[in-house]
């Protein structure tokens, strides 16, 4: 198994706003195979990668996850990826989806999956299951092509939906799925909220954001996760920006200053007294103490 630095990269650099897939063919030999993907900014997005031979360790928000031949790992939006290590005969096939507009088809959809993978984001495949992603995969490249159809986004939109389903449906075989009609309005209105902010916490840091996204008041918002988490709305919003701030610090070779970009703060020191508030030492305290 080989060891790799890392970078940040934009899987979607150089492509149109509009462009909200793309397939990437992973080998030992190609280096973006083993780059870092953190999700660029005003890229809502998530990706997947499915090892079709050899194996690798790959490390989402700083815990690592083997992967072997027909195992398949989902990134979710706003998570810090870190490629660690590759056998020598690793293959495999990684899919970047935008899914911000696509979203926006079946919301529902998109708070399913984050829930469904968040704690366990690596899924074992058949041989069944792969074909059914890849007919998908090939059908959205081939449709991609014919751009002058008149309904061209919203047929590339719902064959990615139609994705997400696939998906889905593998994640949960085998488990007996509750009826949405069990949870509360308040436990649905909770999973929205993570899922928001799962995917706009580098640019929003604001609970009036979330709940402007839903259609809430923010007192209401804040007491709805209060009832549901225990903890404040606020305080939700800044784990996650404190979470991906470690995991930069930890495993990127970013500088405080790139990672303060990243993360969308107007300056290197605003974000350095957020991180002391919330940390109690300084991004570099940090970063040397985890080295």
């Amino acid at each position: 198994m080989k060891e790799h630095t890392v970078k940040v990269v934009d899987s979607f650099e150089g492509h149109d706003d509009e462009a909200v897939f793309k397939s990437i063919v992973l080998t030992a030999e190609n280096p973006m195979s083993f780059d870092i993907y953190v999700m660029p900014q005003k890229i809502h997005g998530m990706g997947l990668c499915i090892c079709q031979q050899g194996e690798a360790v790959i490390s989402i928000d700083k815990k690592q996850y083997p992967i072997r031949q027909h195992d398949m790992v989902i990134f979710l939006p706003g998570a810090v990826v870190q490629p660690v290590s590759r056998s020598d005969d690793f293959a495999g096939c990684a899919l970047m989806l935008k899914i911000d507009r696509v979203i926006d088809v079946d919301p529902s959809m998109g708070v399913q999956l984050y829930l469904a993978v968040r704690d366990q984001p690596c899924v074992s495949l058949t041989e069944q299951d792969m074909q059914a992603i890849f007919e998908v995969r090939d059908l959205i490249q081939k449709k991609i092509a014919y751009s002058d159809n008149p309904y061209y986004k919203e047929i590339i939109e719902n064959l990615i939906l139609n994705l997400f389903y696939e998906i889905g449906a593998i994640i949960n075989r085998g488990k007996t799925l509750e009826p949405r009609k069990t949870r509360s309005r308040q436990e649905e209105l909770f999973e929205n909220f993570l899922y928001l902010v799962a995917t706009y916490y580098r640019t929003h840091r604001d609970l009036g954001f979330y709940a402007e996204q839903m259609c809430l008041t923010p007192k209401y918002l804040s007491a709805i996760v209060k009832l549901v988490s225990g903890s404040s709305a606020t305080e939700c919003i800044n784990r996650s920006v404190i979470r991906n701030a470690k995991a930069l610090l930890e495993t990127s070779q970013l500088t405080v200053q790139q990672i303060a970009d990243y993360l969308n703060f107007p300056t290197p020191s605003f974000f350095g007294q957020y991180f002391k508030k919330h940390v109690g030492m300084t991004p570099k305290e940090y970063r040397m103490q985890a080295h």
